[in-house]
C-alpha cells in the first residue's frame, strides 16, 4: 500500500473517530441542558390523596451524597440517578406517618438489596416507628426474598412473594480469601508486623486459613448478628427464636409453600395480585382500579426536598457530617475519608456559630493512622465547643472507631461492626519472583543501611522490622489512650477489650465502647437533647456537601475507562468482569498502600 492510501486510510479513521466523539459530547450536552433547564430531569411532583409510598429497594440508599457525576450518569439513559440517602428516606418515612395524602408503605424487594445489615437495620427500625405512630400499612412483595430482604420486609403487615419465587433461610456465612498460596507461587513474600493478636487485616497475605483468634472473633460476630436479626423476624412474625434457628439449620424453607406453612410469609401472589391489594389497601385506586404510587424519589422532592417540609427553618442548626469509606492520606473525597479534607469540613462546621450540634456519621473499616489522628484531633476539638454524638453505620471499627472517640456519645447499630482497636504493617518483597519470572533485578546505592527502607525487591532487615514494629507500638499505644480519654476508661481496661477484635454494636454497649444502640435519627435528636433545642426548632444539613452533577463533570472524565462503560452499559452492563476483579482490587490496594493501618480485618454481610 503506499504512502497515499495509507495517509488517506488514517485521515478517514480519524474522521471517524471525531465524528463519533463529537456525537458523545452532543448528546452529553444535550442531556446536560435538558437538566439545567428542566430542573434535573424532574417535574413538579404532585402527591394524590390515597397514594401508597412505594419503596423500591434495589435503588440503594446511600450513606453520604456522591457528587462523582461518573457514579450517578446513566449511561444507557443518558441522564443523571437519583440519589437518596439514608437519612433522607428516614425522613420521608417519617412525615409519611402525619400525612393524610399516604395511606401505607409498599415495599418492592429485589433479590439482591445493595444495603448492609446496618442500615437495613436503620430502615426496618423507621417503618416500626411509622406503622405503630401511624397506624398505616406496610407491605411488601418479591419474585425472590434474600435474607437480608426478608429481614427488613418481616416488619410489615403482610409479606408476600411470588408462587414460584423463594426465600432464603439458611445462616450467616463470612468467607475469608487467602493470597498466600497464590503470592509463593509468584515468588512474593508478605511480611506483617501488628499489634493485637485479633488484628487479621493482614492475614491472607502470610496465612492459608484463620487463625485461631480471628475465627474466635468472626464466629462471636456472626453468633451476635444472627441472634439478633432471628429476634428481630421472630417478634415481627410471632415465632420463637428457636424455630427460625432449626429451619434455617435443616434447610426447612425450600419452597414458596414452606415459607407459608411455616409462617414466614403470608401471601403467595403474582404482581397483578399484589397491585390489586394495593389498590384495595389504599382506598380503591384510581378511575382505572390502579393504585397510586408515589416512588420515595418523588415523595422525597415533593415533602423533604419541597415546599411540604415540616422541618423547621430556624437559624438553628444540626450538622450531619459524613465520615464514609477507607481512610487515606490522600485520595477521592468523594468515595473516600481523606483525613485532611473531612478535619476541613469538621473545622468549618466548628466555627460556625449556627450550628449547634454536630452528628458525626462514621461508616467505614479504617484505613490510615495518620489520617485518623488527624479526623480525631478535629472532633476533639469540636466537641470542647458544641455536643458531638456519632452514629455508626454498618461499620466503624479500626481507624473508624479511633476518629468517633472524640465524641460526647456513641450512637451504633446492633449489627455495626466496630472496635478492632489493633495496628498493623504489611510490608511485601517480591524481589525472588522478580527475577525468577520476569528476569528483572535492581541494584541500589545508600547513603545509610536503611536508606531504601521499603524496596519491594528486597526483605526488611532485623533492625528495620524492629524500627516498624517500634512505630506499631507506639500507634497501638496511642489508640489505646485515645479510647480511654474518650471512653472514660482505665487504658487496662481498653487493651482488654482491644488486641485488634471486632465486636457488634451490641457487644460495643455491652463493654463500654459505645453507649447505645439506635439509629442515624436518633442520633440526631440525641444531639438536639444535648444542645437544648426543641423538636422541630432546628433545621439539619448534610456535610460535606457535593457539587451538584453536570455534564461538564461527566466529559471531563470521558477517557478509555469512560467509554468502556458506556459501551458495555449500552449491551447489557458488565457485573462479571467487575465482580471478578474486586479480589484482585483488594491485593493491589494492599500492596500499594504505605505506612502503619488501623483497619478492620475483615467485613461481614447477610449472604443474598
Amino acid at each position: 500500500m503506499n504512502s497515499f492510501w495509507k495517509s488517506f486510510l488514517a485521515s478517514l479513521l480519524a474522521v471517524m473517530v471525531g465524528g463519533v466523539g463529537f456525537f458523545v459530547l452532543g448528546l452529553v450536552v444535550l442531556t446536560g441542558l435538558v437538566v439545567v433547564l428542566g430542573g434535573g430531569g424532574r417535574g413538579v411532583v404532585v402527591v394524590e390523596p390515597h397514594s401508597v409510598l412505594r419503596i423500591d429497594l434495589s435503588q440503594p440508599l446511600v450513606d453520604k451524597p456522591n457528587g462523582r457525576a461518573l457514579d450517578l450518569f446513566d449511561y444507557s439513559e443518558l441522564g443523571f440517578r437519583e440519589q437518596t440517602t439514608l437519612y433522607e428516606a428516614l425522613r420521608a418515612i417519617e412525615q409519611a406517618a402525619e400525612d393524610p395524602r399516604i395511606e401505607g408503605i409498599y415495599l418492592d424487594v429485589p433479590m439482591a438489596v445493595p444495603m448492609g445489615i446496618s442500615s437495613l437495620y436503620e430502615l426496618r427500625q423507621a417503618l416500626a416507628e411509622f406503622r405503630d405512630r401511624s397506624g398505616k400499612f406496610v407491605v411488601s412483595y418479591a419474585d425472590v426474598y434474600s435474607q437480608g430482604g426478608y429481614y427488613l420486609a418481616s416488619v410489615g403487615d403482610r409479606v408476600c412473594l411470588n408462587p414460584q419465587g423463594g426465600l432464603a433461610w439458611q445462616g450467616l456465612a463470612s468467607n475469608v480469601l487467602f493470597y498466600k498460596g497464590l503470592l509463593d507461587k509468584l515468588g512474593v513474600r508478605a511480611e506483617l508486623i501488628r499489634h493485637g493478636r485479633f488484628k487479621g487485616a493482614g492475614e491472607p497475605f502470610v496465612r492459608e486459613a484463620l487463625s485461631d483468634e480471628n475465627r474466635l472473633q468472626i464466629e462471636s460476630m456472626l453468633g451476635s448478628v444472627w441472634g439478633f436479626v432471628v429476634g428481630e423476624v421472630a417478634g415481627s412474625r410471632e415465632i420463637k427464636a428457636d424455630s427460625l434457628m432449626s429451619y434455617a439449620a435443616r434447610l426447612a424453607v425450600g419452597t414458596p409453600r414452606d415459607a407459608v406453612r411455616l409462617g414466614l410469609v403470608d401471601s403467595l401472589w403474582y404482581r397483578d395480585r399484589m397491585r390489586e391489594e394495593l389498590a384495595v389497601l389504599s382506598g380503591g385506586g384510581d378511575e382505572e382500579g390502579e393504585p397510586r404510587i408515589v416512588d420515595l424519589t418523588e415523595y422525597k422532592a415533593a415533602v423533604v426536598d419541597g415546599p411540604d417540609d415540616r422541618m423547621a427553618t430556624t437559624a438553628d442548626e444540626i450538622a450531619v457530617v459524613y465520615a464514609d469509606g477507607d481512610i487515606v492520606d490522600a485520595g477521592d473525597r468523594n468515595k473516600e475519608i481523606v483525613g485532611n479534607a473531612l478535619a476541613e469540613t469538621l473545622r468549618g462546621v466548628r466555627m460556625d456559630d449556627d450550628v449547634k450540634a454536630v452528628v458525626l456519621r462514621v461508616n467505614s473499616p479504617g484505613g490510615s493512622a495518620l489520617a485518623a489522628e488527624i479526623v480525631w484531633r478535629e472532633v476533639y476539638l469540636l466537641q470542647q465547643t458544641k455536643p458531638v454524638v456519632v452514629s455508626m453505620g454498618n461499620s466503624a471499627a479500626s481507624g473508624g472507631y479511633y476518629i468517633a472517640c472524640g465524641a460526647e456519645y456513641i450512637v451504633a447499630a446492633p449489627t455495626t461492626l466496630t472496635g478492632s482497636i489493633g495496628v498493623f504493617g504489611l510490608t511485601f518483597d517480591v524481589g525472588e519472583g522478580a527475577r525468577e519470572h520476569l528476569g528483572l533485578t535492581t541494584d541500589v546505592v545508600r547513603t545509610a543501611p536503611a536508606a531504601d527502607m521499603g524496596n519491594l525487591f528486597r526483605a526488611l532487615t532485623p533492625a528495620e522490622r524492629i524500627y516498624i514494629q517500634n512505630g506499631v507500638d507506639t500507634v497501638y499505644a496511642r489508640f489505646v489512650e485515645v479510647v480511654a480519654q474518650g471512653r472514660s476508661l482505665a487504658a487496662d481496661s481498653v487493651d482488654a477489650l482491644a488486641g485488634g477484635r471486632v465486636w457488634t454494636g451490641l457487644q460495643a454497649v455491652e463493654n463500654g465502647l459505645a453507649d447505645a444502640t439506635g439509629t442515624l435519627t436518633d442520633a440526631v435528636r440525641l444531639a438536639a437533647e444535648h444542645a437544648g433545642l426543641e423538636p422541630r426548632s432546628y433545621t439539619v444539613s448534610q456535610y460535606p456537601e457535593p457539587e451538584p452533577p453536570s455534564f461538564l463533570s461527566v466529559f471531563g472524565t470521558l477517557s478509555g475507562t469512560t467509554v468502556r462503560r458506556m459501551i458495555t452499559a449500552a449491551i447489557g452492563g458488565d457485573s462479571d468482569w467487575r465482580e471478578l476483579g474486586v479480589e484482585a482490587a483488594r491485593v493491589r490496594e494492599m500492596v500499594m498502600k504505605r505506612g502503619i493501618r488501623v483497619e478492620m480485618p475483615c467485613r461481614i454481610e447477610i449472604r443474598h
